[in-house]
């Protein structure tokens, strides 16, 4: 049952600082928050359009006021660390646990974020320069609202959202980032799990990804996809992201940027969550460590926590597809490898690794 907003007292001490006053969206000239109580976000799998119905209420307020509260009280935010990605490589997974140390408190996808990259992807053109840096600042600040004293921040974007991280990187020089990718043949079965409704989405996402790089320009073949197999359009995603955040990296400050092959963080989840931590400003304690990868995490579905899920469940899915699938998912890792090769992506993705001892080839 929702409460009606006018049964909370907004002030703008809340509005601006306290977490449970939570910016989710704008539209035109508003800006809309929830009131949700911080163990629901951090339970919560994701914070974006399925998360609205559980907030207790809803408010708007105009984006130039709350902006111009914003310039008035430029009090010193806690820092924002970001998890990009390119979908499929347990980043939720990643979040959650960074979620059980009290160093950090991860924002999983949050609806402003991608938003943000609708906005920037579609309508950036609209306004100036300044106005975007702005919009930008001023709506990932108010995303930066601390649960705990001495917290960092921990936004898991979407993958739709990787265009803001040279925003990030250019805007925002306090802050570290992580992109986690996996090895081309991982994405692949994850995309053959996924439902008939979802698959048929992919060709417009790749034309989205398309507009954030010279991608296009350098593979003009791929202008026209629609005489490819959805597999394949699957493997050019994959390149486009890894392809894109090169592009960004080589053209921004790449001492703010780290990767991580998801296989090292499922061979050795201890481990990799100890370097991720550490990067992020937190060297945890062996307790910390274990509380970040206690079983009662690792066995559940990131995504369901209600549901059972393990590394030995993920394998037998992997098993079946790759039974069923096996030859034209090789086809496509055919494929798409010279790619791959003529564009140094395995040596790229290395040199920016988290720890040379949590990496691996990208090639399967």
């Amino acid at each position: 049952m929702k409460i009606p907003a006018s049964d909370f007292e907004i002030t703008v001490p809340s509005l601006l600082f306290d977490p449970e006053v939570y910016l989710f969206d704008f539209s035109g000239t508003r800006s809309k928050f929830l009131i949700v109580p911080e163990n629901l976000q951090a339970e919560s799998p994701f914070i974006d359009i399925r998360f609205e119905p559980f907030a207790q209420a809803q408010f708007s307020v105009a984006t130039k006021s709350l902006f111009a509260l914003e310039d008035q009280h430029n009090n010193e935010r806690p820092k924002i660390n970001f998890i990009f990605h390119h979908a499929f490589v347990c980043s939720t997974l990643l979040a959650r646990c960074l979620n059980q140390s009290s160093a950090f408190f991860s924002l999983k996808e949050p609806w402003i974020f991608r938003r943000l990259a609708d906005f920037k992807r579609n309508q950036a053109e609209s306004i100036s320069q300044t106005q975007w840096q702005q919009m930008f600042l001023k709506n990932t600040s108010l995303l930066a609202k601390n649960y705990h004293t001495g917290n960092s921040i921990v936004v898991k974007a979407t993958n739709v959202a990787n265009n803001l991280l040279e925003d990030v990187l250019t805007k925002l020089p306090d802050s570290n980032c992580l992109y986690l990718y996996s090895d081309l043949q991982s994405f692949l079965v994850s995309n053959l799990k996924k439902t008939s409704e979802t698959q048929k989405k992919i060709p417009s996402l790749f034309h989205g990804f398309c507009q954030d790089s010279d991608f296009l320009q350098r593979f003009t073949q791929f202008q026209d996809v629609s005489d490819l197999s959805f597999l394949q359009i699957c493997g050019l995603i994959w390149l486009i992201n890894i392809y894109n955040f090169r592009y960004v990296v080589e053209n921004t400050r790449a001492e703010s940027v780290r990767t991580l092959d998801m296989s090292a963080l499922l061979t050795d989840t201890t481990q990799a969550v100890a370097e991720v931590s550490s990067y992020f400003g937190h060297r945890p304690i062996d307790a910390e460590k274990a509380l970040m990868t206690q079983p009662d995490l690792m066995n559940t579905n990131a995504k369901a926590p209600g549901e059972s899920f393990n590394s030995d469940m993920k394998q037998k899915q992997t098993d079946e597809i790759l039974y069923r699938y096996g030859s034209e998912i090789k086809q496509i890792v055919d494929w798409i490898d010279p790619m791959i090769q003529q564009l140094g992506l395995p040596d790229f993705l290395a040199g920016l690794a988290l720890n040379n001892t949590i990496l691996s080839d990208t090639r399967t």
